[in-house]
């Protein structure tokens, strides 16, 4: 219950940050975790989700259009009669099948599509065009086609999420402690010619409280599938905003009672 109302607190007004003035090392990493998993928990089905519903939407431009030519998988490799490389393109959606190159080129036009090889299987974007491949070895053997794929994709949600939740906690957990550290560190060079003046450990809460808004931010970004392209420059200009702002607003905190202006709380 601590955690959320500090989370709803320190997205909703600069003064909630006044804790982090009593915050030691411990209590901020403390917090972090624990944005780290709800993060976890939240963005993982949000990302899931959008990549369940664009894949589909992909499948559906397959299946309608019928550039599926006929190919399976067999004790882990494609087979198929079909003349290569096979390239089909639909508006802006690509299938490409090459059993004779390790990584064939995506064809003009295309901002999205699947490719496969002899060995691989890819789902690329403009966005990720370079992503892992996945080896048809863990493909299960049959006759591919949107059936296949369709069942493929729902048996697969529940690995897929829970990988994915691990990933995000660990990324986003590494990432912000390097993050906060750095912000830290470069606030408390500048604070040498500001009186009165943070200590680092102070800093260093106040970039930890952060952080929740950025990561809020983020979560809506993703929740209406606008994309990513941007997510990064808005998640650092929502914490900068917060962080600069926050540690503005708690500095007369700093003063002795008497000195300090305005104190209204």
């Amino acid at each position: 219950m601590d955690f959320l109302r500090t989370l709803l607190g320190v997205c909703s007004g600069m003064k909630f940050y006044q804790l982090a003035l009593d915050w030691t090392p411990a209590n901020a990493l403390k917090y972090l975790l624990k944005l780290a998993l709800f993060l976890a928990l939240t963005g993982s089905p949000l990302v899931l989700w959008n990549g369940y519903r664009w894949t589909n939407v992909a499948l559906d431009q397959l299946e309608y259009s019928n550039v599926l030519p006929e190919f399976s998988i067999k004790k882990g490799r494609v087979h198929t009669t079909t003349p290569q490389p096979y390239v089909r393109l639909f508006r802006d959606f690509a299938f490409v099948l090459d059993t004779t190159s390790a990584k064939p080129q995506p064809p003009a036009g295309a901002v999205a599509g699947v490719t496969i090889t002899a060995t691989n299987f890819l789902i690329w974007s403009q966005i990720d065009p370079n992503p892992a491949p996945f080896d048809t070895k863990w493909f299960p053997d049959g006759r591919v086609d949107v059936a296949y794929l369709r069942a493929l994709l729902r048996n697969s949600l529940w690995v897929s999420g829970m990988l994915l939740a691990i990933m995000i906690f660990l990324i986003f957990f590494c990432g912000s402690l390097l993050q906060v550290t750095m912000f830290g560190g470069l606030a408390s060079f500048v604070e040498q010619g500001i009186e009165p003046s943070y200590r680092f450990d102070q800093l260093f809460s106040f970039g930890t409280l952060a952080l929740t808004p950025a990561a809020v931010a983020a979560l809506i970004y993703m929740a209406f599938g606008i994309g990513f392209e941007n997510l990064l420059l808005v998640y650092l200009f929502v914490f900068a905003f917060y962080f600069t702002g926050s540690t503005t607003v708690c500095r007369r905190l700093l003063l002795p009672p008497s000195a300090r202006v305005d104190d209204d709380e």
